[in-house]
């Protein structure tokens, strides 16, 4: 094998020096120490309780749209009701009196 540093695919000479396998990782192992900690996030799959609780509050959501939605139909019938019964007293009232 040839420990000559490699070049980046555009043709420019790379500036960094060749690393063995084994001393990229003492490297990166460091660097790891100098560094403080920070929490990685997960973006594959989040944890299942996350999941469990996303979905039960898309469900709570979806829940409260339809309790919404089935209380505008209720409204607006009850509207049409008394609009309705109104009219109907007004003509009792004009025919009567």
């Amino acid at each position: 094998m040839n420990n000559q540093p490699t070049t980046p695919h555009d043709g420019q000479p790379s500036e960094e020096p060749f690393l063995s396998r084994q001393q990229y990782r003492q490297q990166q192992k460091a660097q790891r120490h100098q560094r403080p900690e920070q929490p990685v996030e997960n973006t594959a799959a989040p944890e299942p309780a996350m999941r469990r609780r996303a979905f039960e509050n898309e469900r709570a959501d979806s829940d409260q749209e339809e309790k919404v939605r089935r209380l505008k139909r209720r409204l607006n019938i009850a509207i049409v009701v008394l609009v309705a019964a109104i009219i109907v007293v007004y003509l009792i009232l004009f025919y009567v009196g």
